[in-house]
């Protein structure tokens, strides 16, 4: 969510029409993501917020991470907008939510064993959650000493 500039660059043989801005390079790396995390839309914070008070039992959203794109000098919250009116079994409950925020919360103040258990409360098929799970075992359930609740992403 923000402004961003839209226009024809190129020569009069070959014009293409694009956006730029620093939201565009956001928009970018957040969709990006979506394969990291495995899940169909991700947000930022401005646009949770902004479509929060839209949000009904049919559009749902849930904080995923704290993470640091490559390319970004600061960490951003992001958030994954759902669905559950799509076809698949893969609808969370309300506290399936609640289970998996919870867990992300301990595992951003540094409570990896709280947040391992509480992960594995949740379904078998939900991939942000074996996100965190593989990046809890990857450092054997105890956060590293510079731990600072950012989980960094590669290019």
């Amino acid at each position: 969510t923000g402004r961003a500039v839209a226009g024809r660059i190129g020569t009069v043989d070959q014009v293409k029409v694009t956006a730029f801005g620093p939201v565009v390079n956001l928009a970018s790396r957040l969709e990006g993501l979506t394969k990291a995390f495995g899940v169909e839309v991700i947000v930022d914070q401005a646009t949770a917020q902004a479509i929060r008070p839209f949000s009904s039992p049919e559009i749902r959203i849930r904080r995923l991470a704290r993470v640091r794109p490559a390319g970004l000098e600061t960490h951003l919250d992001v958030f994954e907008l759902r669905s559950s009116t799509d076809e698949s079994d893969s609808c969370l409950s309300e506290q399936q939510i609640l289970e998996y925020e919870a867990s992300l919360d301990a595992l951003i103040h540094g409570d990896w064993e709280e947040a391992y258990r509480r992960l594995h409360a949740l379904p078998a098929w939900d991939r942000p959650k074996d996100v965190l799970l593989s990046m809890i075992l990857r450092y054997q359930r105890v956060p590293p000493e510079n731990w600072t609740g950012v989980i960094e992403l590669p290019k």
